[in-house]
């Protein structure tokens, strides 16, 4: 039996592979330090640096606060590429 794809109202996300130029741009055109940017999403300077490297990704939680506040600045574009939920 083929598996069903569920949705549950939200537009679908993928993570983009220039993240962390997208982060850099992101930072600059909030003109927030990357201390209140990982201060705002609940994480330390530290762990935004290794996304800036590439060294790793954010989880869950802190993509979603970190588009959740990219929204709030008008800036959500900026982050993820939006894809059709069908």
């Amino acid at each position: 039996m083929p598996r069903q794809h569920i949705h549950h109202g939200r537009t679908a996300y993928h993570f983009p592979d220039d993240f962390p130029q997208r982060l850099r741009r992101f930072r600059e055109e909030s003109n927030l330090p990357w201390a209140e940017i990982a201060r705002r999403i609940g994480t330390h300077p530290f762990t935004v640096k290794r996304w800036l490297e590439g060294m790793s990704r954010p989880n869950a939680q802190h993509l979603m606060a970190l588009q959740d506040l990219a929204d709030t600045l008008g800036l959500g574009h900026l982050l993820t590429d939006k894809r059709d939920g069908g």
